[in-house]
């Protein structure tokens, strides 16, 4: 796996999520314990998670629908389309496969 477009490893972007949803419950002065009972995942889940950023994609979704994140996750891989003609020209034609 190519890691041409990222400054950060793997571990790291996953550490780095869980940063962000532990700086977003604080924000939202939710306990681990309110966010865990909101989300319906456990509390060592909400811990592990905001310190290694290991979690399920399904408590991933848990935890993002409880925070009001949804959005995030939904646009995830989502497609960029070109937005002008300028943008279109500048991708060029992809023929088959990589």
């Amino acid at each position: 796996m190519a890691l041409t477009h990222s400054l950060l490893a793997p571990g790291e972007l996953a550490q780095q999520v869980g940063a962000n949803a532990r700086e977003t419950r604080l924000a939202q002065n939710l306990s681990r314990k309110t966010l865990a009972q909101m989300a319906g995942v456990s509390e060592s889940t909400i811990k592990r998670f905001e310190s290694s950023g290991q979690i399920t994609l399904d408590g991933l979704v848990l935890i993002a629908t409880a925070l009001g994140a949804t959005r995030q996750i939904a646009e995830l891989f989502k497609h960029e389309h070109p937005l002008s003609l300028e943008e279109v020209k500048q991708t060029g034609r992809a023929r088959g496969r990589k």
